[in-house]
C-alpha cells in the first residue's frame, strides 16, 4: 500500500525537479535580477529580450538554449544561441497488430479466446530554429526570430 502512494509522489517529484520556470531562472541569477531596475525586471519576466541585453538576461528571460554555436571572426568570438520549438503534427491512426484476449463464460464453463485488431494514433514531429541570439562582446548585438 505505501509502495503505490510513494511512487506516483516519487514521479511527480522527478518531473517538477526537470521544469525550468522563469522563478528558479530568477532566482539562480538573483543578483542579475535584482541589480535590473523594474522596467527591465518587468520585461524579463515577460520573456522579452533585447538588444544590448547581457547572457544572464536572455537566460532569465528564454531559459537555456537548444543549442550554442560560437564563431571565431576577425572582430572576435560571436556566439548564438538557438532556441527551437517542437511541432507534433497528428497523421491519424495505422494498424499495430493484432491483441489476444480469453474470456470466461460462467453459464458453460468455458474459456475461449478472441482476437482483435490493434490500432495506434501516430504523430510525426518536427523540430525547427524559432529564435537565434547572437551574442558580441557578451551582450545581445542580434535577435533573429521565425515568423509564420
Amino acid at each position: 500500500m505505501k509502495l503505490r502512494l510513494a511512487l506516483p509522489l516519487v514521479l511527480a517529484a522527478l518531473a517538477l525537479a526537470g521544469c525550468n520556470t522563469i522563478d528558479q531562472r530568477i532566482d539562480r541569477k538573483s543578483a542579475v535580477f535584482g541589480a535590473l531596475p523594474a522596467v527591465e525586471q518587468a520585461r524579463l519576466r515577460e520573456g522579452k529580450i533585447a538588444v544590448g541585453d547581457t547572457q544572464d538576461m536572455v537566460y532569465i528571460a528564454m531559459g537555456d538554449p537548444n543549442r550554442r554555436i560560437e564563431k571565431r571572426t576577425a572582430a572576435g568570438i560571436q556566439t548564438a544561441w538557438i532556441y527551437r520549438t517542437y511541432i507534433e503534427t497528428y497523421e491519424g491512426v495505422d494498424f499495430a497488430g493484432y491483441r489476444r484476449r480469453a474470456f470466461f463464460d460462467p453459464r458453460t464453463g468455458r474459456r475461449f479466446v478472441s482476437t482483435e485488431p490493434c490500432y495506434v494514433d501516430v504523430y510525426s514531429e518536427e523540430a525547427e530554429d524559432s529564435l537565434r541570439v547572437v551574442f558580441e562582446n557578451g551582450r545581445v548585438s542580434v535577435i533573429e526570430e521565425l515568423k509564420r
